[in-house]
């Protein structure tokens, strides 16, 4: 081989650009929650997107086509699964770069029972209908999701494996702190009674072994029957609750009429992660804001 044409293939090497993209996979998580736990698992090594706006609920979400090329040209789509994202059921179920959560092996998943109650996993025989998918509410369960997210991006991008599960080490030891910081804040021998709007914090509430009073829907896509709400009313009259959680996502005018001329206040509790910032913080950040409004309702 010539000089000449040695020099041109140098010259043609270093004009071509470099494959950023290979070592920098795109990821989709479909609520910000999820996104915050991708975001600590990919550090610098991905490019997190959320799907959803924060103001949205995934129970009634409609795509868009702007939501549908986020997807194609995804590396990873990680969605809750086909019991929380309906919409999402027939365009991910066959997709090989979609991560379902609640299908991960070794999940810790709860279960409505036929009452609309939870009951434990652990023993019982349920349909797969009857999941409660608010998995993204769980440390335990965030800790699982962490793991399968940093097993998915190490398939995607080999090259970075060792960044993914160092920062899932330390991810693990930042919600194990977390645990043990709000264990002592929420001090559960002494809470209160207490109103959720919806019955979706139940992997939060086990893991701080709180009990809540009662909840206004199973669903929110359901509106609380008339006797419910006259139930709540006279609970609250006779003071046996401190608080009633609302969430931004949803209505309040009923949570109003039910609290109002009543000493019971009402704490806004966000599962969605509205007010936090993904390029700045992180999902231990989401954990300590969610206690700090259970601390708001229990002083």
């Amino acid at each position: 081989m010539n000089l000449g044409f040695r020099a041109f293939c140098a010259t043609l090497l270093l004009s071509m650009p470099l494959m950023a993209s290979a070592a920098t996979p795109n990821i989709v998580a479909t609520i910000k929650p999820i996104a915050l736990i991708a975001k600590d698992i990919a550090g610098d090594k991905g490019n997190v997107e959320v799907l959803l706006p924060a103001s949205a609920s995934p129970h009634d979400y409609a795509l868009k086509p702007s939501d549908v090329k986020k997807i194609s040209n995804a590396d990873l789509v990680v969605w809750v699964g086909p019991e929380m994202e309906i919409f999402l059921k027939k365009l991910l179920n066959d997709k090989a770069n979609a991560l379902a959560l609640t299908a991960v092996n070794g999940m810790p998943l709860r279960h409505y029972s036929e009452e609309g109650a939870h009951s434990d996993h652990e023993g019982h025989n349920h349909s797969h209908d009857g999941i409660d998918a608010h998995i993204w509410l769980g440390p335990e369960q965030s800790k699982v999701i962490a793991k399968a997210i940093s097993d998915a991006l190490s398939k995607a991008s080999p090259e970075n494996a060792a960044t993914y599960e160092k920062n899932y080490a330390q991810f693990v030891r930042q919600i194990t702190a977390v645990e043990a910081q709000l264990n002592t804040a929420l001090d559960a021998k002494n809470a209160p009674g207490y109103f959720l709007f919806h019955d979706a914090y139940g992997y939060f509430e086990n893991t701080f072994g709180l009990t809540p009073t009662g909840h206004f829907t199973v669903n929110p896509d359901r509106k609380p029957g008339a006797r419910t709400l006259i139930k709540i009313r006279s609970a609250l009259e006779e003071n046996k609750a401190n608080c009633v959680f609302t969430e931004p996502q949803f209505n309040p005018a009923i949570v109003e009429s039910v609290v109002k001329y009543t000493n019971t206040k009402t704490v806004e509790l966000d599962p969605m992660a509205q007010d936090i910032d993904l390029a700045t913080q992180g999902y231990k950040d989401f954990l300590l804001q969610l206690g700090s409004r259970y601390e708001e309702c229990f002083k």
